[in-house]
């Protein structure tokens, strides 16, 4: 899976703010707010990765059990996916 192009991560003070850029300013109606956590899986998104993998990656950056890891990386993928966000999934 991985990221749709055109949107940019910004942090902000403490909050990251993913935003559309050119032309999905238009279809994308305003930004959305992550936290840390979700702001490390888009970074990872950024290049074709597994389910797997990016389970790997969480884990080992927030040193989280499996089964934690897995539930709430299920449920920000299924989110993720439902705004259109990421493909392949």
């Amino acid at each position: 899976m991985k990221a749709k192009p055109g949107f940019v991560l910004r942090k902000v003070v403490k909050e990251y703010i993913l935003m559309p850029i050119d032309g999905n300013i238009g279809t994308y109606n305003g930004a959305v707010l992550l936290n840390s956590v979700s702001a490390f899986i888009w970074e990872q998104l950024k290049d074709d990765i597994s389910r797997s993998a990016l389970l790997a990656a969480v884990q080992d950056e927030f040193d989280i059990d499996e089964a934690t890891a897995a539930k709430d990386l299920d449920a920000l993928l299924d989110q993720l996916n439902r705004m259109q966000l990421i493909e392949g999934v």
